[in-house]
């Protein structure tokens, strides 16, 4: 075919105008360059102020954080940070004071912090302490988001605050999810550069190899330098003018991608000016025509990438949204240069003798062998090159990613010291908890809500994987032990078992009580018939009383005689003298036995209860009182009156006057007797009814109390089958974790209640937050799946409960990560998609066949199922390290992009020198580009391959999967699959325009 060959138009014109106009092409790129770097800040500058979330701020975890800091926090907090001190031995009290001014002046630094914990009170410090003494810890809040640029900045100046003043021998580290993301940026970051430095002399080096010239060398290394220059300086000026976003890893991956792009298409225009050289076409026309017959290749293999890329701003994913758009404009820069600045720089060389070919060498023979070989036999060749990609493809399967960003980096940093030192004072994951959210409509500070919430924390404590779960029900990790229904169970157990144990002792004491009921039966029988006899004798007595009283009547009157005949009467007043003293006696002995009776009932109780027996008592006592102050004293004054006229001491009329006051007195108290004994009488006849009746209770209270005392054996019984059942139930609670919660109201009001609770409720009650540590992980595929475990266990336990529709939110690093696994899974299917169906229609626009541009699709796409089942097998099953997540997408969105780029640069010479389908022209495109292609190959994977030199994980497996891959395209697709299967279809595979003879 002759040099010229099918060409475009209009390429054609853009080739010989841009080298017509060399100076001018050449000027203008070294003048945006340079324009580009001056006047605009370096990316690093600008990537430093982007905000862009490493997860979006719709994600349910990022939604959560800011409900919790709007809650629990000021409302500026995007993300959180843990500072922790530590010292062998035990904090000391400097140590202690540093730790205070430190969290103060973190609060005063308004520019990088946004939270800090309030430890003021000694007893949050206290709280916050480990229980060996040996470090505490404290919440910091940033305004920044996880993994977003400026929070990077944040994390860092903490760090640097974190320093000054710290006593001598104290461990001071910044860990969290956010110093994790900071760490594992920071050393992307220290990378580049050493990316940067080893792809450029691996290329260098290549090329040496591939064209044993200093000058072509020199010359690509030129051009891709002046492409990555300006890729920089456009990206940083984008990005600074918010067009799109950036991070640390735009520019990781925009240097790989440039370098290794910018290479393909510079050797691409001088192997095909080589070619033309060889065939004695001058060096300015061999220029524009490589340019006008290789630029539509680089149009379609650079719009690939482009677009493919282009497709990953569609992305949730922080980390995706900030590479792949920036990657698209780096690559219309570089294929800017490729098609109007390095045409005329090959002419400009190339007619002073700079850049010509060598001789033909070996290598080029050996390829148009193996293409002869190849379409000879095209069913072994194309079976040759699908068993090793299918075998490969098989382990894809397998692909479990890791989202674990802790193990990409290196042990050493800063968050992982700061693991390390949580990890050996205080529970897993103390520094990467789980929050949960409960909102309701209402103050949650009531029983019948805390009891809720306390169930639901035991569901949560139930989920596997769940170390311990705390709220303001379970302030350190358990149930508040006065509050579970359990330990008061048990508490009224104890009591019960008490109870019985006293009833024990006291059913010996209920025997007597028998015992003494059938004596008090008896004795009340006794009672009733003494009261009988008694009502007998007191009606005697009365009768006696009336007797005295009447005799005494008789007497005074018989006195009032004796005044007027005294003279008759002298020698009777001794014998009434005699009478009297008598009289005296006997009254005194009667007085003497009422006296005692009337003690002996004033200090019975019984007699004071019982009615009948109180009014016998009232009737003794003024009998008594009459007998002993009037009747008495009366018949001794009548005695002595008596013997002073029987002895004649004293004159008759005046002893007759006192014989007649003392006998008015004896009368009054005969008179105060008979009404006493009328008294007594009335009493002992109540008494002796009512001592009927109380021998009949008495009899009564002996079978009662018979039945009391096998009573007391069944309650006693019962009692203990109590206690034992409550004990039971007790422990049983505690073993379970269950046991009901009760918390009363009063309770509520208590300082301490206030104290934690301020943690885990909000200040209007309405928000409640659980705080989950799990025992796995907090990065690992375990933890993320537990998050949603968890937010089904919160909902069950308040099923049923007045927080039945109370709003379940959560967030952490784990929950964090289930967002990544949906979002990175959702972006790979959106962007591959996408990619696949824009790759396609490039494609289909360049070659004009759809049987080609099929089978050139699906070769790429078993291409990357191979390459990724070999990153599979090379880091999961035999390195025991597991493919970090992103891994997957980005490699799909390269390796389609520019596996496409060298199959397309293949199918269009097979177009050039087989446009019947011939075996012979086949295999002589493969002769013609095995080279070439072999060469960009090796220079694109040796790019990627240098992104192993960084010391991030992430960046090693993508550069040692994608390197691979294209390694793949090169050696097994290229040189294999394509040219075998067009053999095997001929010209059918034009389809649907016809085949030229």
């Amino acid at each position: 075919m002759s040099p010229e060959g099918p060409e475009s138009s209009t390429l054609a014109r853009l080739a010989r105008f841009t080298i017509s106009r060399a100076p001018w092409m050449i000027g203008g790129w070294l003048l945006f360059v340079i324009a580009v770097n001056v006047q605009v800040p370096q990316i690093e500058s600008v990537v430093a102020k982007d905000s862009t979330p490493f997860v979006p701020e719709s994600a349910p975890s990022l939604r959560a954080v800011k409900a919790m800091d709007t809650t629990f926090g000021n409302g500026k907090s995007r993300s959180f940070i843990v500072l922790v001190a530590a010292r062998d031995g035990g904090l000391t009290a400097a140590d202690r004071q540093y730790v205070v001014k430190l969290a103060d002046r973190l609060r005063a630094d308004t520019k990088h912090v946004t939270y800090v914990q309030d430890i003021s009170s000694p007893t949050l410090r206290k709280a916050l302490e480990s229980k060996d003494g040996e470090a505490t810890y404290f919440q910091i809040g940033l305004s920044g988001y996880t993994g977003a640029p400026t929070s990077v900045g944040q994390v860092e100046a903490v760090r640097d605050d974190a320093e000054i003043g710290k006593p001598a021998g104290l461990d001071v580290k910044v860990t969290g999810a956010s110093a994790t993301i900071t760490d594992m940026v920071v050393n992307v970051e220290h990378s580049i550069v050493t990316i940067t430095a080893v792809t450029l002399v691996m290329i260098a080096i290549i090329l040496m190899l591939i064209y044993r010239s200093v000058v072509v060398t020199g010359f690509i290394l030129g051009a891709i330098g002046v492409a990555l220059a300006a890729a920089r300086g456009t990206v940083a000026f984008l990005g600074d003018h918010h067009v799109f976003h950036v991070s640390t890893f735009t520019g990781s991956f925009l240097t790989a991608i440039v370098l290794g792009a910018t290479t393909d298409y510079a050797i691409f225009l001088i192997s095909r000016f080589h070619e033309e050289r060889r065939k004695g076409v001058e060096p300015r026309e061999a220029a524009r025509v490589a340019a006008s017959r290789v630029s539509a290749v680089i149009i379609g293999s650079a719009l690939t990438v482009i677009l493919a890329n282009a497709c990953l701003a569609l992305a949730h994913v922080g980390l995706f949204r900030t590479t792949g758009p920036a990657i698209a404009v780096s690559i219309v820069l570089a294929l800017g240069i490729s098609l109007t600045l390095i045409p005329p720089l090959i002419a400009i060389m190339g007619t002073r003798g700079l850049l010509e070919p060598r001789e033909r060498n070996s290598a080029e023979g050996g390829w148009a062998r193996w293409g002869e070989r190849v379409v000879s036999r095209p069913g072994l060749a194309l079976a040759g090159g699908l068993i090793p990609l299918v075998l490969l493809a098989a382990f894809l399967p397998a692909f479990k990613p890791s989202y674990d960003e802790r193990s990409v980096q290196p042990k050493d940093t800063d968050s992982n010291d700061g693991y390390a030192l949580m990890d050996a004072h205080y529970p897993v994951n103390e520094a990467l908890p789980d929050f949960v959210l409960v909102t309701a409509d209402h103050d949650l500070r009531n029983p019948k809500d805390l009891a809720a919430l306390e169930q639901a924390s035991a569901n949560v404590a139930r989920v596997t994987g769940v170390g311990s779960v705390r709220g303001v029900t379970r302030p350190t990790g358990t149930t508040i032990t006065q509050a579970s229904v359990g330990y008061q169970a048990g508490l009224i157990g104890d009591r019960l078992a008490d109870a019985k144990d006293q009833l024990a002792g006291g059913a010996k004491d209920a025997t007597k009580l028998s015992d003494g009921a059938a004596q008090l039966a008896d004795g009340a029988d006794q009672l009733a018939s003494g009261a009988s006899s008694a009502a007998d004798g007191a009606d005697r007595v009365l009768a006696g009383v009336e007797s005295l009283h009447g005799g005494l009547e008789k007497l005074a009157a018989g006195s009032d005689d004796a005044v007027d005949g005294s003279t008759q009467l002298r020698a009777g007043a001794q014998a009434l003298a005699d009478g009297l003293a008598t009289a005296v006696d006997q009254t005194q002995l009667a007085v003497d036995g009422l006296g005692l009776a009337y003690q002996a009932l004033r200090k019975s109780l019984t007699c004071g209860l019982d009615p009948y027996c109180k009014g016998a008592r009232d009737g003794i006592q003024q009998i008594y009182t009459g007998e002993r102050d009037q009747l008495i004293p009366g018949l001794k004054k009548a005695e002595t009156g008596a013997r002073k006229l029987a002895n004649g001491t004293v004159d008759l009329q005046t002893g007759l006057r006192q014989i007649r006051s003392g006998l008015g007195s004896a009368r009054d108290g005969a008179a105060s007797l008979k009404a006493g004994q009328q008294t007594l009488a009335d009493g002992l006849d109540d008494l002796a009814s009512g001592t009927d009746r109380v021998a009949g209770a008495s009899d009564q209270v002996a079978g009662g109390t018979k039945q009391l005392t096998g009573s007391v054996a069944q309650l006693q019984s019962g009692l203990a089958a109590a206690a034992a059942y409550l004990k039971s139930t007790a422990a049983a609670t505690r073993s379970t974790g269950g046991g009901g919660f009760y918390l009363p109201p009063s309770a509520l009001k208590d300082d301490r209640f206030a104290l934690s609770s301020g943690a885990y409720l909000s200040p209007d009650g309405k928000v409640a937050r659980l705080i989950v540590l799990g025992d796995t992980n907090a990065f690992g595929h375990a933890a993320a799946d537990r998050s949603a475990k968890i937010s089904a266990a919160v909902r069950s336990g308040l099923k049923g409960t007045e927080l039945a529709d109370a709003n379940v939110a959560i967030t952490g690093m784990s929950a964090t990560n289930a967002d990544i696994q949906k979002l990175s899974s959702s972006d790979f299917r959106l962007v591959a998609i996408v990619a696949m169906i824009a790759v396609f229609l490039i494609l289909l626009l360049l070659i004009r066949s759809l049987v080609a541009s099929v089978f050139l699709l699906a070769s790429v796409l078993l291409s990357y199922a191979a390459t990724m089942g070999l990153a599979v097998l090379a880091w999961q099953i035999i390195g025991g390290t597991p493919l970090e997540w992103t891994v997957a997408c980005i490699a799909f969105v390269l390796l389609v992009a520019v596996g496409a780029d060298y199959n397309l640069l293949l199918i269009k010479r097979m177009h050039e020198e087989s446009p019947d389908g011939s075996r012979a022209g086949i295999a002589r495109a493969v002769a013609l580009t095995g080279g070439v292609i072999t060469a960009a190959g090796v220079i694109f994977a040796t790019s990627l391959f240098a992104m192993m030199s960084g010391s991030v994980t992430t960046l090693v497996q993508l550069g040692f999967t994608v390197g691979i891959g294209l390694l793949i395209d090169t050696f097994v697709v290229r040189t294999m699959v394509v040219p075998a299967f067009a053999a095997l279809v001929g010209p059918r595979l034009w389809w649907p325009s016809k085949a030229e003879a």
